[in-house]
């Protein structure tokens, strides 16, 4: 027996965020294929495992689920001999019944913090896709001037997924061609572990200096854990903060100090932002997160922090 669902509707049903649902079924924790339209299917024992796990009763019965899924299939008509309009190997999204989904509707421009800047505009950027226009949108800087926010998406009536699109987008471009600083902070990061290239030395000798200076002020005994095994927490950090605002970390170690909290900093790749996922740059973006989890290993931490 199969059970059909969109995301926005698991999503209210089991009272979590739709991108959620969406990470569940991309990681295998909700067992679900793409269905007809903007739908999902999985199998009836598996939607009812996962409602008992959440101790949830299942919004509609088996019963009732497959009368309306057969009826749904006796509506389902296809054309005798389907229409060929040519060729077709955009990439950009999908999703095709995104394109007749988009309302054009605006709601995406009156969320978006940036809209009107040089034009920019989620609605443009969404047809352009649907339209195949992607060598245009991928020579746009329109993309790289979008923080990632998400709020177009939040505010969407109609759920368009336009922050992947958006990353997507930034994938496309040729590395030596994405903005500047992106892309040598991702290139700094995979060379020293971290996105400004702060060389290891200088950065354990400022985090002793710190924890020094700590001590002194109001924390008796404080000393900054570099690599401490079997800490509970791994905490990473932006590196902009040791680079240039090394006294707001002392905000987080004056919390964890009080609240005497088992915490440790690695000394190597202990950069919490990843530019990789900002620029769209899967590979790196694997490659740093992956340095982050073999700290969490060496160290035998549970618990991870990031700044961001």
């Amino acid at each position: 027996m199969i059970y059909e669902f969109k995301v926005n509707e698991m999503a209210e049903e089991f009272g979590v965020h739709r991108n959620t649902i969406r990470n569940w079924i991309n990681n295998g924790s909700v067992k679900a294929e793409s269905g007809p339209g903007r739908q999902y299917i999985m199998k009836w024992e598996d939607y009812q495992a996962l409602c008992d796990k959440f101790g949830r009763t299942p919004r509609v019965s088996p019963e009732q689920n497959q009368d309306m899924f057969t009826a749904q299939k006796k509506t389902d008509k296809l054309p005798a001999t389907p229409l060929v309009l040519g060729a077709c190997d955009k990439t950009l999204y999908d999703d095709p019944s995104w394109a007749d989904a988009c309302l054009t509707c605006g709601t995406c421009a009156s969320a978006c913090p940036i809209a009107g800047v040089d034009g920019l505009d989620p609605r443009k950027i969404v047809r352009m896709a649907f339209l195949g226009m992607e060598e245009e949108l991928i020579a746009s800087n329109w993309v790289w001037k979008c923080t990632m926010c998400a709020k177009c998406e939040e505010a969407c009536p109609m759920n368009i997924e336009i922050i992947q699109l958006m990353r997507r987008i930034r994938s496309r471009r040729d590395r030596d061609k994405v903005p500047g600083p992106i892309h040598k902070g991702v290139a700094m990061c995979l060379e020293r572990g971290n996105n400004l290239g702060i060389p290891k030395d200088d950065f354990l000798f400022l985090l002793e200096d710190i924890g020094e200076e700590l001590a002194e002020e109001s924390c008796p005994g404080f000393v900054t854990p570099v690599d401490k095994q079997g800490a509970r927490l791994l905490v990473t950090i932006n590196s902009k903060e040791p680079f240039s605002e090394p006294e707001d970390m002392k905000w987080w170690w004056k919390i964890f100090y009080a609240a005497g909290e088992s915490w440790t900093i690695s000394s190597e790749n202990w950069e919490g932002v990843n530019w990789g996922l900002f620029s769209g740059d899967d590979k790196s973006m694997k490659t740093i997160v992956g340095r982050i989890v073999d700290n969490m290993r060496r160290l035998n931490c549970t618990a991870l922090l990031l700044p961001e």
